[in-house]
């Protein structure tokens, strides 16, 4: 993934929220009151974490990964809320790197063979080799669907999503087009989930870490 910055407009507001109480909270520590210290690091310590929570839908050593992330950029002074969310989102998108399962031709048709609809393609220009096909499969009237990656190399597919915003997929194809054209699909999926046109009762639905 580049390095350019996040659409702010793409991020969830909660996520957003939380990673503003953290930075507020680090730099109204005061340091000549040892009691006020603890307490303030302690606030920006579990609101970094839940920012890790949220972005890797509980999963709990990428969650980690992202609160240090947080917390290391702002001991050493960051506290540019954009340049925050970049590394806490950043962080969650290379956690997703194992969470894809990749599977042959047959056990994809035998688990989602069945689920209806048409395939909308955003491109097959994702990944290393930038050959990587992202579809999108819903019906007309549907404005969620599967969404999924396919490897033309081995022939293998990666479900990304099972109930995903058409608007959140167009969401992420146009922020890959700004940040990284040739994107892995785990910075693809990490990048449709952070956008605000998810419905919460959705996003439980995402690949988690060891999950």
């Amino acid at each position: 993934m580049g390095t350019q910055p996040v659409d702010r407009h793409t991020v969830d507001p909660f996520v957003t929220k939380l990673i503003a109480l953290s930075r507020n909270a680090h730099t109204n520590v005061d340091l000549d009151d040892p009691a006020d210290y603890w307490y303030r690091l302690g606030q920006r310590n579990a609101y970094a974490y839940a920012v890790g929570l949220a972005l890797t839908r509980g999963a709990d050593q990428a969650a980690f990964e992202v609160s240090d992330q947080i917390t290391r950029q702002l001991s050493d002074g960051q506290t540019d809320l954009a340049a925050l969310e970049q590394a806490a989102v950043g962080s969650a998108a290379r956690s997703a790197q194992a969470v894809l399962e990749w599977v042959g031709p047959e056990a994809f048709d035998a688990r989602f063979g069945d689920v209806p609809g048409i395939d909308r393609d955003f491109g097959m220009r994702w990944g290393d080799r930038g050959d990587r096909r992202i579809s999108l499969r819903r019906t007309p009237d549907a404005t969620s669907g599967l969404l999924y990656a396919y490897d033309p190399l081995w022939d293998e597919y990666a479900v990304m999503g099972r109930d995903v915003p058409t608007a959140a997929v167009e969401a992420a194809f146009a922020q890959a087009l700004d940040i990284d054209v040739h994107m892995d699909v785990a910075g693809f999926t990490r990048s449709s989930a952070h956008t605000r046109f998810w419905p919460r009762r959705c996003r439980t639905d995402l690949p988690r870490p060891g999950g």
